[in-house]
């Protein structure tokens, strides 16, 4: 991430031109080195005998920094390159810093990173110079690493994305393609086909891109990934050294997966995933939240997510009924007052009088000659005023019958628990991120400690937490964020959802977006 004036600003085409949903924070203590000289060196193009021998790990890293973040993404395929591939590992790094100042190439290089100790410069072989490209392209991403899945088999896949990231709107910006910014849509289609070339799953996906962390990432790329791990909060609590630090998590992860290979200690995409997370512990003070969870155990927390929800949606309903019922009554009260204050007339003997009034009025006026009118708007009117007396008759008698009965007075007892307008509350007490990213699991835990809500509502929510335990396998946060839990959700205070929201799989699939609709109206 960036820096300007210390000033919260948005990631665009250039640092002045604001793009998408997630602040970037800029040091104006690091300044961008303008004065870097282009290196022929990362032109030449090399092979590497280590093409086509099957290993236990494949970790590419996938460094997206046509962008504000070029330097950073550049320092992340350095750090990478400080462990290096060994004899069961291959670590291959995407690295595309496009058009930006302060790297020393223009345009996209694959590396094959071999260990390497000197800092500020990648030592390791090219394998590819790209040139310029979209890495926001889905379909760019899905070929390039298909291509290098292909050149450098694996037991084992590992993704480690690097760019800005925004939750369930998407990650990865590319300023040389007119800001470009891949739409989570998107990359769920680029891992798709990934993953279906490969015939499984990618093993492990980590995000080192702000907010990524949300139940409706983890459910869009569920056919794509097994375990992915990422933050819920804005990444880079000390600002500028954010993207570096996760890297050197991921390179110390890294360096831990290839030591208990060589001791013959196996470790799977969970264990791996894991490590990740507790390496990141080591760098607190600018990582301070990181979770994994296991994608296949997405499908259940979305089933135990949408059963909450339904019952929301119902418990709004109610309150609506409520509403409804209460207006009821007072507008009852109101014709009662009205009925006892009218005097009782016989209208049918009105209406007689009257029709007999006129025919004699008519009989003078043929005889005398004169012109006369007879009243029919008032015959007109006393009619439509029985017509009403009868039907308010008819509305008291009614209500009276209601007001006896003591299952709807029971009923409009409970209605007036209001269990939306107390979930609402809770919704505003919820660990918050950035926007309307809340914790999933604190919201629930609120709900369900709270004996004052319906007992089918609380006992939902007890159902998600337990999904949670079962989803998320390793996480850790800083004291600054006490009910982190691993995992965000989209959960505006007020309002509605984004008319994009409901495009993700997760709002197309669950009643999640509804109920947010249904409780924003209470």
């Amino acid at each position: 991430m960036a820096n300007i004036n210390n000033k919260i600003v948005y990631p665009g085409v250039n640092p002045f031109i604001p793009f998408s949903s997630e602040p970037v924070v800029w040091n104006k203590d690091v300044p961008v080195d303008y004065d870097v000289k282009l290196d022929d060196s990362y032109n030449v193009e090399q092979s590497v005998g280590e093409e086509g021998k099957r290993k236990k790990w494949l970790v590419i890293h996938y460094g997206a920094g046509d962008n504000n973040l070029a330097k950073m993404i550049f320092s992340d395929t350095d750090e990478l390159e400080k462990v290096g591939s060994d004899i069961n590992t291959h670590i291959v790094s995407i690295l595309d810093v496009g058009k930006q100042w302060g790297v020393p190439f223009k345009g996209a290089r694959i590396f094959y990173l071999k260990k390497d100790d000197v800092s500020g410069k990648i030592n390791s072989p090219v394998l590819k110079n790209l040139g310029q490209v979209n890495t926001a392209d889905p379909a760019f991403m899905a070929s390039v690493l298909k291509e290098i899945i292909k050149r450098f088999p694996a037991d084992n896949i590992a993704i480690f994305i690097g760019d800005h990231g925004a939750g369930w709107e998407g990650a990865i910006e590319d300023d040389s393609s007119n800001g470009k910014f891949m739409k989570i849509g998107e990359i769920r289609e680029a891992l798709e086909s990934v993953a279906q070339s490969l015939g499984k799953k990618i093993d492990v996906l980590a995000f080192d891109a702000c907010l990524m962390a949300m139940a409706e990432v983890g459910y869009e790329l569920k056919n794509a990934v097994k375990y992915m791990v990422a933050s819920e909060q804005l990444e880079g609590g000390g600002g500028y050294n954010y993207t570096i630090l996760f890297s050197k998590a991921m390179a110390d992860a890294i360096k831990n997966l290839q030591q208990a290979n060589l001791v013959k200690i196996k470790v799977g995409p969970e264990e791996f995933a894991k490590l990740i997370v507790n390496a990141a512990k080591e760098y607190s003070r600018d990582i301070e939240t990181i979770s994994a969870v296991d994608l296949e155990k997405v499908s259940d927390l979305a089933n135990s997510i949408n059963l909450f929800a339904e019952t929301v949606i119902s418990k709004a309903k109610e309150s609506q009924i409520y509403e409804a019922l209460s207006n009821y009554q007072k507008l009852t009260e109101e014709l009662k007052s009205l009925k006892s204050q009218k005097t009782e007339v016989d209208y049918d003997k009105v209406i007689e009088i009257l029709k007999n009034y006129n025919n004699l009025m008519q009989t003078l006026a043929n005889i005398l000659g004169s012109g006369s009118k007879s009243d029919l708007d008032l015959e007109k009117q006393l009619s439509q005023l029985k017509e009403f007396d009868a039907k308010l008759n008819q509305f008291l008698s009614a209500y009276s019958a209601l007001s006896l009965s003591s299952k709807v007075q029971d009923l409009f007892a409970e209605l007036n628990n209001t269990d939306a307008k107390k979930i609402r509350e809770k919704i505003t007490k919820t660990q918050g991120f950035y926007g309307s990213f809340r914790d999933l699991k604190h919201f629930m835990q609120l709900i369900a400690e709270d004996n004052t809500i319906s007992l089918d509502v609380r006992e939902k929510a007890k159902e998600v937490i337990k999904s949670l335990d079962q989803y998320v396998i390793a996480e850790f946060h800083v004291e600054k964020y006490p009910n982190a839990n691993g995992v965000t959700i989209e959960l505006p205070s007020y309002g509605g959802v984004k008319s994009d929201y409901k495009d993700t799989m997760f709002a197309k699939d669950t009643k999640w977006d509804e109920m947010l609709d249904k409780l924003n109206k209470v």
